[in-house]
């Protein structure tokens, strides 16, 4: 049981960190951090997906 809150602990916590990068990369004016930003934030995704996963199985 604990290990599956800890789970969607980290899920949430990777989708919360993927939203706040995504914004911040399309604020930004230089091609190459904009990249970076969003790229990490979409690369993300796949991680807090499986934790998902993990904690509601």
């Amino acid at each position: 049981m604990k290990s599956k809150m800890m789970d969607v602990s980290i899920a949430l916590f990777l989708l919360v960190l993927i939203n706040i990068l995504v914004a911040l990369g399309r604020q930004q004016q230089k091609k190459w951090l904009k990249i970076i930003l969003v790229g990490t934030g979409y690369v993300l995704i796949l991680p807090a997906f499986l934790f998902v996963l993990r904690g509601i199985s």
